[in-house]
């Protein structure tokens, strides 16, 4: 088996959505249930690429429909067309079934983005999702060692850079430096790790004019504080419907979508393993890392996840590492 990392940082709000619910918000998206952070499942990724440009290439069936496997009958043998979608995200044929050659994980958060009283906005993060992200091998060496030194800071304190995001202000005769993000400061806790993990996250998408600011902008808060940030700071966009007749609102039909917000950076863990149906016994892991990577390619770095796709949801710059 080999593995690559894929980043997905979102240039539109997102909404994975978990199905209706009773709380105050009818539709929110999905999230961990032990820590609140929104993710995207793994089913929705492999999804979205097989949909948006593989199926381009499949046959159609009798029924007109597009087919990862087409089964047909030569003379007196049973003979089928297996194609590349086949091969990287399995079989869609009963008779000829097998798993596909590329597999993802849900695709976990690494920054999340939220109002600052001061610089307009910050990335926060926590050393959970740090330490988490560490351990699938998104830093190099120089993060990975930064990560294992950071202390989680007190649920009032959080470690930044001094820079776009401070405040100075005077705590019992004191000077000290803050951050305001929405209605809550924090004091900064002394430490080199913003400015390390800052540097190291910066490197995983260098060409957007929009996240390589990530250093300068970079909070690291408690573990605690980013589960209630990310719980209670998503977007909630209020729906309608519209009756035709009357070009107005139909009686009942009010409801509050969550969202993820842009420039929300996410990774999803890509493996691959050798060919497992019959046509692809030859075909090895590298052999389905060049071909995702070459299709990626092809289709360009931007993709839709989710949702509303018709009202501009869900646009991700994608990168395979």
């Amino acid at each position: 088996m080999k593995q690559r990392l894929l980043y997905l940082f979102t240039r539109t709000p997102l909404h994975v959505g978990a199905g209706a619910s009773v709380g105050a918000i009818d539709q929110p998206v999905v999230r961990e249930r032990h820590t609140g952070f929104p993710v995207v499942p793994g089913s929705s990724v492999k999804g979205t690429f097989a949909d948006q440009w593989l199926t381009g290439d499949m046959p159609r069936n009798g029924k007109g429909e597009r087919v990862r496997v087409l089964a047909k009958l030569e003379g007196d043998q049973n003979v089928f067309e297996a194609t590349t979608a086949a091969w990287l995200f399995g079989s869609d044929d009963a008779n000829h079934s097998w798993a596909g050659a590329i597999q993802f994980s849900e695709a976990r958060l690494l920054a999340f983005p939220i109002r600052s009283a001061k610089g307009s906005f910050a990335w926060i993060t926590c050393p959970l999702i740090l330490s988490r992200a560490s351990r699938d091998g998104v830093f190099d060496a120089a993060g990975a060692a930064s990560i294992e030194k950071l202390e989680e800071p007190a649920d009032d304190h959080a470690i930044f850079d001094l820079g776009k995001l401070d405040l100075d202000v005077a705590i019992q005769s004191q000077q000290a430096k803050q951050v305001v993000l929405e209605e809550y400061a924090f004091t900064r806790t002394d430490s080199d790790a913003a400015s390390a993990i800052g540097g190291a996250l910066a490197k995983l998408l260098p060409e957007d004019p929009v996240w390589k600011e990530i250093a300068s902008r970079l909070v690291i808060l408690s573990n605690g504080m980013m589960s209630f940030f990310t719980r209670n700071a998503c977007e909630v966009a209020q729906h309608v419907r519209i009756n035709d007749d009357t070009g107005t609102a139909a009686g009942g039909a009010l409801f509050n979508q969550e969202n993820v917000p842009s420039e929300t950076m996410f990774y999803t863990i890509v493996h691959a393993f050798q060919g497992r149906g019959d046509p692809f016994k030859q075909k090895t892991s590298e052999d389905a890392l060049a071909e995702f990577s070459k299709k990626l390619e092809a289709a360009g770095d931007v993709f839709q996840f989710g949702g509303d796709a018709s009202t501009g949801l869900g646009y991700c710059t994608v990168l395979l590492a």
